[in-house]
């Protein structure tokens, strides 16, 4: 009997199901029953966009900075009308206890090999000395974090945001921008946008000129018509981030516009926004988990929302990918500086670096320069926070050679470039990768799951390793000084204590003394009563 070839008509009905498929997607956008059925294109996810542009490089133009303060503080002071630069919306309010700390509270972990921040300022009290304070205090404290794609979707920044938040009190996950024109992930928010059109500071010739000098050190802005709409919603990623009681949207109405404002997907308000050049914010106080924008009327241009508690510690995540931290340069210093006077930061970190090493490269002067002016720009746009550079994290790099990973041999060469540009400027400083070192550095990483097989990237269990080892470098100092707060009490408690026994027995003396010249009442009582 002849047997019938199913190999070569599996080929053929192969092939068939292909063209099919491929045939769909010719097929235009039709309705059926009402149900707008698209056009099936399932070669998307492997379709490479090609780039509108070549990424910028951006320098320092220190002398612009002043000349573009100078003209937003003297225009703030000679304000024609009065228009308001903050709306609020108030459902109710909370009230927040700021907490009592003892050393006990903040006693960093005993088996921790504690990698110290250097600060290198000389100030009597320094803006570092005043973060610890406040942190101490229990009071509000506000930390920017900005970085590449080291730190992107989150990582370290989560974890860190839980720890410092389970110590000193707060919730909430910080900034999150309106819309990003790449797709991302991020565990610790889930959001929905659409009707926006969104650029990165990394691409700015792809934004409108009207824009291009309106970025936000966050690296992205949103512009959007009637329309437009953008729903963040919490999530149990981390401590404390599941639900808040605050919220403050960024955004810029340069004409009147309307927004509708919705709380957990229930509560809605309107808010009429006058047309000004100036950054707005949109201030929210009430419970919530999920909170939505959408632009009724205008144009507005958003950046996007601080989802925050009432106090305590927020951490905010400015990760922008390809940025060796050059783009500040980029951005508007007067949105800047607006941004800090309603947010008031208390410390910027900046970690950067990681794409700029070369194998065995020693000579990073250009770079140390360049962080220089970034440190320079951020203490003008934001002056009362102390700045905090991290170095390089560790990296190896693959050799064809050695038939594996090797180390890249140029981490500590740019650590101590950064340290050294930390100490000219006289801000503080934190060795990454002598951190990493704890954990066996990029190799341990790699070897436990921590980190991307590129010997480059950590994940999130990375992050949270690095997190927690800079947490105990920030808690460190509160603890030191919550500790000698502690002893001088108990010395002024000692020493009143001395004063009060001292005080007892020179009254005893006093009174013994007397009673030797004097004789008691009750004999003169007895003396008299006799002569009588």
């Amino acid at each position: 009997m002849k047997q019938k070839n199913y190999i070569a008509k599996g080929w053929l009905l192969t092939l068939a199901l292909a063209l099919a498929v491929v045939a769909l997607g010719y097929i235009p956008t039709v309705k059926v029953f009402g149900l707008e059925l698209g056009r099936v294109d399932v070669f998307s996810t492997l379709r490479v966009e090609p780039l509108s542009e070549e990424v910028v490089e951006y320098e320092a133009d220190l002398e612009r900075l002043e000349q573009e303060l100078a003209m937003a503080e003297a225009a703030a002071d000679t304000l024609q009308h009065v228009v308001p630069q903050r709306y609020e919306w108030v459902v109710s309010r909370t009230e927040y206890q700021p907490r009592r700390l003892s050393s006990d509270d903040v006693r960093p972990d005993s088996t921790l090999n504690i990698i110290p921040i250097e600060d290198f300022d000389t100030l009597a009290t320094t803006r570092f000395e005043r973060l610890i304070e406040k942190l101490a205090n229990g009071e509000s404290v506000r930390i920017a974090f900005m970085g590449d794609s080291f730190v992107e979707g989150d990582i370290v920044t989560v974890d860190l945001r839980e720890e410092l938040q389970t110590l000193f009190g707060g919730r909430g996950v910080g900034f999150v921008p309106c819309d990003i024109p790449y797709a991302t992930v991020r565990k610790s928010i889930k959001r929905s946008s659409k009707g926006w059109s969104s650029y990165s500071i990394m691409k700015p010739k792809a934004a409108p000129e009207a824009l291009r000098n309106s970025f936000f050190v966050s690296g992205y802005l949103s512009s959007g018509v009637a329309g437009a709409n953008t729903r963040w919603q919490t999530t149990d990623a981390a401590k404390h981030i599941d639900s808040c009681t605050q919220a403050r949207l960024l955004l810029i109405s340069r004409d009147d516009s309307s927004v509708e404002l919705t709380l957990s997907d229930t509560l809605k308000h309107t808010i009429a926004i006058e047309g000004d050049e100036r950054l707005r914010e949109i201030h929210i106080d009430a419970p919530y988990n999920s909170l939505a924008i959408k632009v009724l009327s205008g144009s507005v241009i958003c950046y996007g929302v601080s989802m925050e508690g009432a106090g305590g510690v927020t951490v905010d995540n400015f990760s922008v990918r390809s940025n060796n931290g050059h783009a500040i340069f980029g951005t508007s210093a007067t949105i800047n500086r607006q941004a800090n006077d309603m947010l008031n930061y208390d410390l910027v970190v900046l970690q950067y670096g990681l794409n700029i090493m070369l194998p065995n490269q020693r000579n990073f002067s250009k770079y140390r320069d360049q962080l220089r002016d970034m440190i320079a720009y951020v203490e003008r746009c934001f002056p009362e926070a102390a700045v905090l550079v991290l170095g390089v994290s560790d990296r190896w790099i693959k050799s064809e050679e050695a038939g594996g990973y090797v180390p890249i041999g140029s981490v500590d060469a740019l650590t101590s470039y950064q340290r050294a540009a930390a100490d000219s400027c006289r801000v503080a400083f934190w060795n990454t990768s002598r951190a990493m070192a704890n954990y066996g550095g990029i190799r341990g990483f790699v070897a436990n799951g921590w980190a991307a097989g590129d010997y480059t990237h950590i994940n999130y269990a990375g992050g949270r390793r690095i997190a927690h080892q800079l947490a105990a470098a920030l808690r460190q100092p509160v603890y030191e000084l919550l500790k000698s707060r502690e002893e001088a009490a108990a010395r002024q408690q000692a020493e009143l204590l001395i004063f009060e026994q001292q005080r007892q027995q020179r009254l005893n003396n006093h009174i013994e003394a007397i009673s030797t010249i004097v004789p008691p009442i009750s004999s003169l009582q007895t003396t008299t009563s006799l002569s009588e």
